[in-house]
This record gives C-alpha cells, sequence and structure tokens, in this order.
C-alpha cells in the first residue's frame, strides 16, 4: 500500500511539473507578441525585432507544451509499470485508481488543447 500511495504521489509532481512547463511554453510564445509592439507617440524609438525572432518564440512556446504533454505520458506510464509490478496482498486495501487516471488525462487533455491553441493563433 505504502509503494502504491508513493507512486500516486509521484504521478501528481510529474503531472505539476508537466503543466508548469506548459505554462512557461505559453508565456514564451506570447512574448514573441510581446515583443512585436511598437512604442506609441512620445516614447524613446527602439527597434522593431526580427519577425524570425517573433515566429521563433512561438515555435519555441509550442515545443515546450508538447514536452509538457510528453512528460505527463512518461509519468503515466512509469504509475502504470508501477502499479503492475506491485501485487498487493488481496486482503488488503488498495488505492482508488481513477484519480490519478483523471489527473493524468486533464493535463494531457490541457497540454494538447494549449499546443494547438498556439499553433492556430497568428503570432
Amino acid at each position: 500500500m505504502r509503494d502504491l500511495l508513493a507512486s500516486n504521489r509521484t504521478l501528481l509532481a510529474w503531472v505539476r511539473t508537466a503543466i508548469s512547463f506548459a505554462g512557461l511554453g505559453f508565456v514564451v510564445a506570447k512574448f514573441g507578441l510581446f515583443l512585436e509592439v511598437q512604442p506609441g507617440p512620445g516614447t524613446q524609438a527602439h527597434t522593431v525585432p526580427n519577425a524570425d525572432l517573433v515566429r521563433l518564440s512561438g515555435y519555441l512556446g509550442i515545443f515546450m507544451v508538447l514536452v509538457a504533454l510528453l512528460l505527463t505520458v512518461i509519468g503515466f506510464a512509469q504509475h502504470r509499470s508501477t502499479v503492475r509490478q506491485e501485487q498487493p496482498q488481496p486482503d488488503s486495501p488498495q488505492p482508488a485508481q481513477w484519480p490519478a487516471v483523471v489527473a493524468t488525462v486533464s493535463c494531457a487533455l490541457a497540454c494538447a488543447l494549449l499546443a494547438l491553441y498556439l499553433a492556430i493563433t497568428p503570432t
């Protein structure tokens, strides 16, 4: 039972890391829009960045969100492997499996939709 609960906590750590990575990817992708903003009247003139740099930040952000999706899948595969290896006694209590599945599917779906959103929004 202790090993199965530890595996659940480890899976949640994978999911938490993936969510953080996806959030950072979103920020990096949207930072390209910040680079595109030109100064208004009365402000000091700045050079406008190269359009390739703006596109690069979008691609890098999408890549980071896809890595977050990959981290979610790897974490769930590791969790399932541990659950299969641990064979608890038939009369001992076992932790519920649905919270791990719901957390993983939710994170994977959020990462996939975020990657799709970043890919189709214009930069």
